[in-house]
């Protein structure tokens, strides 16, 4: 597991996401944020076959084509880990 992979696994244990209760807000909020990654990350889902890739989109996709924004990703997840598990 590559190190953001492990520290976005670090966080969702922190803040009580092992479920991924919080996947959808999570996904809308790095949406906003990161639109040409999430785009990216829906060719993906596209390509590989997916019949609604909007649906089967999660926050880990994003880290597929975050390059050299991961730790302002990472501290975008936390944010709103934090804010939603309040």
């Amino acid at each position: 597991m590559t190190d953001i992979y492990k520290r976005i696994t670090e966080l969702n244990s922190k803040y009580g996401n092992e479920s991924s209760e919080f996947e959808e807000e999570l996904t809308e909020h790095l949406k906003k944020k990161f639109p040409e990654q999430y785009k990216l990350s829906l060719e993906d889902l596209k390509n590989d076959g997916s019949d609604d890739p909007e649906m089967e989109m999660t926050p880990g996709r994003f880290a597929d084509h975050i390059g050299d924004k991961s730790e302002e990703l990472l501290k975008e997840y936390e944010a709103i880990l934090k804010k939603l598990s309040e």
